[in-house]
C-alpha cells in the first residue's frame, strides 16, 4: 500500500513537471515567429543600402505593425502580407534583394495578432484586418499599389480590394485560401480552441487556429463581391498543395470571369510554401505586374 501511494505521488509530480516544462517551451522566442527588429533593420540596410522604417497605425482599439522601405513617390509600392502564423520577415528575401527594391517602394505588415501586432490577440474578422492595412496605406495616395499575399494573405488582401478599391492597383497571391468550397473541416481546430488546451498552445499558433476556424464563414460572405474586383490579378499556385488546394486557383479564375486581367502561374510539383521554394518566379511576377505601371522605372 505504501509503495502504491509513493507511486501516484510521483506520478502525479511527474505530470505536473510535464506540464510546466511543456507551458514554458511554447512560450520560448522560436515558437513567436517573430524577429528581432533591429537585426531585420540593419539586414536590409546592408542588403540594399536603404533605410528601414518601422511604424505602427491604429483603428479603434487595434493596432498594426508594419516596416517602410524607400520614399520615392514615383515608383509603385508593393505591400507584403504574410499568412498564418507568421510575420513580415517571412518575406526578407523579396524586400531585402537590391535589384527587386530598387524598382519599388515596400510595405510589409504584420497581421494582427502576430509580430508586432497586438501579438496573441487573434482578430478574425478580415474586414477588420482590411481596415487596419488600409489605415497604412491611406498615407500613400499618389502611388500605385500591388498587394502580395501568401495563403491566409490572400483572402485579406481580396477583402481589402473588395472594401478599399481605390487603394489596390494589382494584386499577387501566392498558394491563397479563397475558396469556401475546399476550406477543410475545422473540427480538431475547434477542439484545440477549448480553454485548457488553448491557455497551453503557444500565442501565435492559438491566433492561427482562432482565425482560420471562421475562415469559411468569411469567404462566404465575400462571393458576391468578387465581381468587383477588377484589376490585374496573378495567383501563383502549387499543384502538389496539401493545405491550399490547387482549386482555390481554378475558384478565382472562375470569379473573375470578367476581369481581363487574370493570371493563375501553376507549379508542377509546388507544394504550400513556394513562397520560399520558387522566390525568382514569384519575384518575376511581381516585376510582371509593375511593368503595367507606366510611373514605374523599371529600365
Amino acid at each position: 500500500m505504501g509503495n502504491n501511494r509513493r507511486w501516484y505521488k510521483k506520478k502525479r509530480w511527474l505530470i505536473f513537471l510535464f506540464l510546466v516544462t511543456f507551458f514554458i517551451v511554447t512560450r520560448m522566442e522560436f515558437l513567436k515567429f517573430r524577429y528581432n527588429v533591429e537585426e531585420l533593420s540593419n539586414s536590409i540596410k546592408v542588403a540594399t543600402g536603404l533605410e528601414p522604417i518601422f511604424d505602427n497605425r491604429k483603428v479603434n482599439d487595434k493596432s498594426i505593425h508594419f516596416l517602410k522601405i524607400g520614399n520615392r513617390p514615383s515608383l509603385p509600392l508593393v505591400v507584403f502580407i504574410h499568412g498564418s502564423p507568421g510575420a513580415l520577415n517571412v518575406y526578407e528575401s523579396y524586400f531585402s534583394d537590391p535589384t527587386l527594391v530598387e524598382k519599388m517602394d515596400v510595405i510589409a505588415v504584420d497581421r494582427p495578432g502576430f509580430g508586432y501586432s497586438d501579438f496573441g490577440k487573434s482578430e478574425s474578422l478580415l474586414q477588420m484586418q482590411a481596415a487596419l492595412i488600409a489605415a497604412i496605406l491611406k498615407d500613400f495616395p499618389n502611388q500605385k499599389k500591388v498587394l502580395v499575399g501568401h495563403s491566409m494573405g490572400g483572402p485579406v488582401i481580396a477583402k481589402l480590394t473588395m472594401e478599399f478599391p481605390e487603394l489596390v492597383d494589382g494584386l499577387v497571391m501566392i498558394a491563397p485560401s479563397i475558396s469556401p468550397d475546399d476550406e477543410p473541416s475545422n473540427t480538431w481546430r475547434k477542439t484545440l480552441d477549448f480553454p485548457l488546451i488553448r491557455w497551453f498552445t503557444p500565442p501565435a499558433l492559438r491566433v492561427c487556429n482562432q482565425e482560420i476556424i471562421p475562415l469559411k464563414v468569411e469567404l462566404e460572405m465575400m462571393m458576391s463581391s468578387w465581381k468587383n474586383i477588377m484589376v490585374p490579378f496573378t495567383i501563383v499556385q502549387g499543384a502538389e498543395d496539401k493545405l491550399v488546394p490547387p482549386e482555390n486557383a481554378f475558384f478565382a479564375k472562375t470569379m473573375l470571369d470578367k476581369n481581363p486581367n487574370v493570371k493563375v502561374n501553376m507549379i508542377d510539383g509546388g507544394d504550400h510554401f513556394i513562397l520560399w521554394s520558387e522566390i525568382p518566379l514569384i519575384k518575376s511576377e511581381i516585376i510582371l505586374m509593375l511593368k503595367g505601371f507606366e510611373s514605374a522605372i523599371i529600365e
